[in-house]
């Protein structure tokens, strides 16, 4: 569902010599992928690469079995983007639309009934604890209101492939674990999941593969020394499954 070919990944001159290093991994469906690493090593520039905000400029890159490399067209580009949701550190709104109604774009882009939508919207405004929320407008919250609501934003179609970037990971443990269980069910439903953090948690519902970055070993006076070297043994949380939106 998600491969990579020698990617070249912008990255800390630092920690990589010349400040790029290239990038290769596949990821199958319904799998999940931890990217660990230090401030700099590339996490969310390779989360932007595969949400298609940033170009590809080299290497070669498949998303849902669809060249999404440097000669990917712009009608791709815009169907591949409706089937990715990505939790940004920083969220950006449409500042004329409530904060119900930027939630609810997702499912407006794939044509769902109006009165899904609503029930959908709903749903995940209560699940998120956004419920007061509704009707303001994004100028006017906090970031952590909205972070909450990008949480919600990329869910709500439930979306094929899933990419999460640190910022989220720091909601209050209720909304946390709230987060990661949904993207759990959705993933054994078959969506594929990034999470981009420089530390694993310690305990979180969600097992996977652990890539870190940079992708070769950092000489010692830089190794991040925050960065686990344990593995991950996560419980596994029940979700009902539903397969209207993924593939």
């Amino acid at each position: 569902m998600i491969t990579l070919e020698t990617l070249p990944l912008p990255t800390s001159p630092s920690l990589v010599p010349g400040g790029v290093q290239p990038v290769s991994f596949r990821l199958k469906r319904g799998e999940t992928l931890w990217v660990t690493g230090p401030a700099e090593s590339g996490k969310t520039a390779l989360l932007e690469t595969i949400a298609l905000r940033r170009p590809v400029t080299g290497g070669a890159m498949t998303l849902l079995d669809q060249d999404a490399g440097p000669r990917i067209t712009s009608r791709a580009r815009r169907l591949l983007q409706q089937r990715i949701g990505y939790i940004d550190a920083t969220p950006l709104f449409m500042d004329r639309l409530t904060l119900a109604d930027n939630i609810a774009l997702p499912l407006e882009l794939h044509h769902v009934r109006k009165a899904d939508i609503r029930r959908e919207t709903e749903a995940i405004l209560q699940w998120f604890m956004l419920e007061s929320h509704a009707r303001s407008y994004p100028a006017t919250l906090s970031q952590t209101i909205r972070l909450r609501a990008a949480c919600a934003r990329a869910l709500i179609s439930q979306p094929s492939i899933i990419l999460v970037d640190e910022a989220a990971l720091t909601l209050c443990p209720v909304l946390r674990e709230r987060l990661l269980s949904t993207i759990q069910g959705m993933a054994q439903n078959g969506a594929t999941t990034l999470l981009a953090t420089q530390t694993l948690p310690k305990e979180a519902p969600l097992e996977g593969e652990v890539l870190t970055l940079p992708q070769h070993k950092p000489s010692p006076e830089i190794m991040d020394p925050s960065t686990s070297k344990e593995g991950m043994a996560m419980p596994q949380i029940l979700a009902t499954r539903d397969e209207r939106l993924l593939p």
